[in-house]
């Protein structure tokens, strides 16, 4: 986050286990942003502190209507969806260059085995 989280301000849990537990919640900070090198805040209803850089500042509209609240709480969760959409994207994107990474691996495996072999070979050959 570019600004500092301030007492007050609006957040919601993204790319967490607690922004699943939690999904369309949002807390307020009770405190302003600490720790420089590790940048925390604590929230309000929340037990102990949390790490700034899975926390996402929001605008919180003033609600006027039960039905404004549901409109809200509605493009909230569109928003969580996308952003775990995207992160389902780069999770896969991982998978397939582990796949291919491990693949390169038992190959280049391969190919030490039958350089030994080989030296083998040759070594077995000039012995003779």
């Amino acid at each position: 986050m570019s600004k500092k989280l301030k007492k007050g301000d609006m957040v919601v849990m993204h790319t967490c286990l607690e922004a699943k537990l939690n999904e369309g919640r949002v807390w307020k900070c009770a405190d302003d942003e600490f720790n420089p090198t590790s940048p925390a805040v604590f929230l309000e209803g929340f037990s102990g502190h949390f790490a700034v850089e899975f926390l996402q500042k929001v605008d919180v509209p003033v609600i006027e209507s039960e039905m404004d609240l549901y409109n809200e709480i509605q493009r909230l969760k569109q928003e969580l969806r996308f952003s775990n959409k995207k992160n389902e994207q780069y999770l896969n994107e991982w998978k397939k260059a582990e796949i291919q990474a491990n693949r390169q691996t038992e190959q280049l495996a391969d190919v030490t085995i039958e350089l030994k072999n080989l030296q083998r070979s040759l070594l077995m050959e000039a012995g003779k």
